[in-house]
């Protein structure tokens, strides 16, 4: 958003017409009036140059009105609790059991749609994004650079951690990257079970509630009945440990979601918006400039003896 200019004062651009009031519709002189020739200058100068002292008198009217270009408009937000995203990218989010009403996608590519709207729902907050399979990484930390978040999120890959799932280690991970500054919750998101790592994750979510992180899980994968599976698939879910995810939650004073479908997960982001709600504006500061020096330098520059006039051309 780009900056405007604009009159504090547009009211005294009637200014502009007081010569003519005068030159026009003042009543005749009588003796012993009070009377002042500068407005005379304005239509008829000793050198036959009225066009700077016209001009000089529309560069006062200007400044008068006090011309101010404002800035874009800047949003202050209030506190809100900031958010870590922790993704499991496993060898397993590969299935394709994630039905969007007749299009059936990958585990996680309904992921990525999902960490896309909650960042674009939650404009004001600070959120970060840790991945995890083998190991557990931050890839971005707490920032309200959304618009970074989201190219990261678009680009989440099996490559980028490994095979396995360690989500001890993703909970570890959001530990050492929270912030004192405001309280800080942690949505999970997998759909196995810890299988790599040295953290173990009830110790680590025991610890993270001590520390004031609350945690919610999302378990992702279809049930064994959902439509267009392969009949060889018998259970896409059979790896998610959906009883230690609960425990994790309720340690964590959190909430445990399962998402079958791409439906569930917009579920889940809706009702994560009530149960964390966002940051909403709280002041909009507009930084001003005054502009008026400038057409009053003209002016000043105008009248200045010997300044404000061109040379009258010569007729040989």
């Amino acid at each position: 958003m780009s900056g405007a200019l604009t009159l504090a004062w547009p009211w005294a651009l009637l200014a502009l017409a007081l010569p003519l009031l005068i030159r026009f519709g003042a009543p005749p002189r009588r003796h012993g009036a009070l009377h002042h020739d500068g407005f005379a200058r304005l239509w008829r100068a000793p050198d036959g140059r009225e066009w700077p002292t016209l001009l000089a008198w529309c560069a006062l009217v200007l400044a008068l009105c006090r011309p101010l270009w404002l800035a874009p408009p800047q949003t202050e937000w209030t506190p809100s609790r900031d958010l870590l995203l922790a993704v499991d990218l496993s060898d397993s989010m590969r299935a394709e059991d994630m039905l969007d009403g007749a299009r059936q996608q990958s585990r996680l590519e309904a992921v990525r749609r999902l960490v896309g709207e909650l960042i674009r729902a939650r404009p004001g907050d600070r959120i970060g994004l840790i991945v995890f399979a083998d190991h557990a990484y931050l890839l971005a930390p707490l920032t309200r650079d959304h618009a970074a978040l989201l190219t990261l999120a678009d680009e989440l890959d099996f490559d980028l951690a490994g095979r396995t799932t360690a989500i001890g280690e993703a909970l570890a991970v959001a530990r050492q990257h929270r912030t004192r500054a405001a309280p800080t919750a942690v949505l999970l998101i997998t759909d196995g079970r810890n299988t790599a790592g040295d953290a173990d994750p009830l110790e680590q979510a025991k610890a993270a509630a001590q520390e004031g992180l609350r945690l919610y899980t999302l378990g992702v994968g279809a049930d064994p009945d959902a439509p267009l599976l392969p009949p060889e698939q018998r259970d896409p879910s059979s790896e998610l440990d959906e009883p230690l995810l609960r425990e994790l939650a309720t340690i964590g004073q959190g909430r445990y979601f399962r998402a079958r479908s791409a439906g569930d997960l917009g579920a889940m982001n809706r009702t994560l918006a009530r149960l964390e709600p966002t940051a909403a504006p709280r002041q909009r500061a507009q930084p001003s400039q005054e502009l008026y020096p400038w057409p009053l330098a003209l002016a000043l520059l105008l009248l200045t003896p010997g300044l404000g006039r061109w040379p009258r051309r010569r007729h040989g």
